[in-house]
């Protein structure tokens, strides 16, 4: 496994992460918590340090699964990241929230505290005021941001120092290529990408009749729409051949890309259960070559052209 630092700051993050929005229970179909407690002591198991989680997935089941699966493990080997809510931003709620995921988690500190989504209407100025007195009273670490665009990002910066960014991004997802992740490598700020699979889609398990069950996330994501849903199916028809050529899977092959971006310090991957977090982390301890960068690129390339400017991907 291969560790890149976080930012400026002193955590280094294991290249290919593990998300725990699935074990939160809501908006996933079939998780059961014994797997997802499996699973996490499986990625740790296989080099995997940091684990990603919020307060929003399962209404903090999430946490506290991640909790119960750290029993036992040395505190300062994991990487503990969580998300505040975006409605929880004014100072005392941002304190609230905290706490919460530090008594769900079964932890004295997070190491990576971030803002899930922005909220318009509280000042960033008062949310960024609660995150630099936590940081002072060492109840977390590091501060980061997740589906922040540039001009949001710069707004943080005038009151404190962020570390990371966690936007969705993938070979078939590339809204932050244009200024958001130019913004970052400017100023340092690590980029941790969330659905690097496109939520499964580039694992390539998905066809053309594919029914998703009513409680599934995927039913809002407009990559499983229409003309777009089409394209990439498509695509995924000439990615396997280099997959294949390379001895990988899709999943892992679109994991790499990912991690072969400019900027790009992690890609976090979900896994249900331990047979898909050992896949996953065969994405890391290998290299596409320019070439196959550059092919796949212009795949994603018709995918995209299907997709507005939108960066929010559930509508």
């Amino acid at each position: 496994m291969e560790y890149r630092q976080l930012g400026r700051s002193d955590l280094k993050v294991s290249v290919v992460s593990l998300g725990c929005w699935i074990h939160g229970k809501a908006q996933w179909h079939d998780v059961k918590d014994e797997e997802s407690i499996a699973a996490i002591r499986t990625a740790l198991d296989c080099g995997v340090n940091f684990l990603d989680t919020a307060e929003w997935y399962g209404g903090g089941h999430s946490e506290q699964v991640v909790g119960q699966a750290l029993a036992g493990v040395p505190r300062h080997k994991v990487i503990v990241a969580t998300k505040v809510a975006p409605t929880h931003l004014k100072r005392d709620d941002v304190f609230a929230a905290c706490e919460r995921s530090l008594k769900h988690l079964n932890t004295d500190y997070i190491d990576l505290y971030q803002i899930h989504w922005p909220n318009e209407n509280t000042p960033i100025e008062e949310t960024m005021g609660a995150l630099l007195e936590l940081q002072q009273q060492g109840k977390i670490r590091v501060i980061g941001v997740s589906n922040f665009d540039d001009r949001q990002m710069a707004e943080c910066l005038e009151y404190g120092r962020i570390e990371s960014l966690q936007p969705p991004y993938s070979l078939f997802w590339r809204h932050v290529e244009a200024k958001t992740l130019p913004f970052c490598r400017q100023h340092d700020i690590g980029v941790i990408a969330y659905s690097p699979m496109a939520q499964g889609l580039l694992t390539g398990k998905f066809r053309r009749d594919t029914e998703f069950p009513e409680d599934d996330i995927r039913r809002s994501n407009v990559l499983f729409r229409g003309e777009t849903y089409q394209t990439a199916l498509e695509a995924l028809e000439t990615i396997k051949p280099i997959a294949q050529a390379r001895g990988k899977t899709l999943g892992q092959t679109a994991v790499n890309w990912v991690l072969r971006q400019p900027g790009i310090t992690a890609a976090i991957v979900g896994g249900r259960n331990p047979q898909q977090v050992q896949e996953n982390v065969g994405a890391a301890d290998w290299s596409l070559t320019d070439e196959e960068v550059a092919a796949l690129s212009k795949l994603g390339d018709k995918v995209m052209a299907t997709l507005d400017d939108s960066p929010v991907m559930w509508r």
